[in-house]
């Protein structure tokens, strides 16, 4: 097959494609104005807790809300990530459009067994991440009791 032919093809299957995901964002931003972005989320654990790390480049620290439901079992991130006047301003044609802008919403299922201890749970922002910290409750080891006899 001549070589110039298959990296035309290429090309042209890279170009749909491309296009295909401009479409669909911008339906999906169309379709109902009320809808949330998601931003991408890391889970782990440590020893001494569960650590959340929500992706939130662009997003003003004092626009981030967050709750852990009564339950324990569920974290919920909200806020909204706003585009700079002047930028926009400024445009006069996209050609490429892969950053949400809007409010976004992430609730998170928590490992089930997972014993937070409320009190201590902090939250931070840096570099674009919010790192989320739910240390662990300190559980007693295993203890001897005495029991009287009567």
């Amino acid at each position: 097959m001549n070589r110039s032919y298959e990296d035309w093809v290429r090309q042209m299957e890279q170009e749909f494609e491309r296009n295909e995901e401009l479409m669909r964002r911008v339906i999906h931003s169309f379709t109902s104005p009320q809808r949330f972005w998601e931003p991408q989320v890391d889970i782990y654990e440590t020893r001494e807790a569960l650590k959340v790390k929500v992706e939130l480049s662009g997003v003003r620290p004092e626009g981030i809300t967050v709750e852990l439901a009564g339950d324990g079992r569920s974290l919920a991130i909200r806020g909204v990530r706003e585009e700079e006047r002047a930028e926009a301003a400024d445009r006069v044609m996209f050609h490429q459009m892969e950053i949400y802008l809007g409010p976004f919403e992430r609730v998170l299922p928590l490992p089930s067994g997972a014993e937070i201890d409320r009190d201590a749970v902090e939250a931070g922002y840096r570099d674009g991440f919010l790192i989320i910290t739910l240390p662990k409750r300190r559980r007693a080891g295993p203890q001897t009791t005495q029991i009287q006899v009567r």
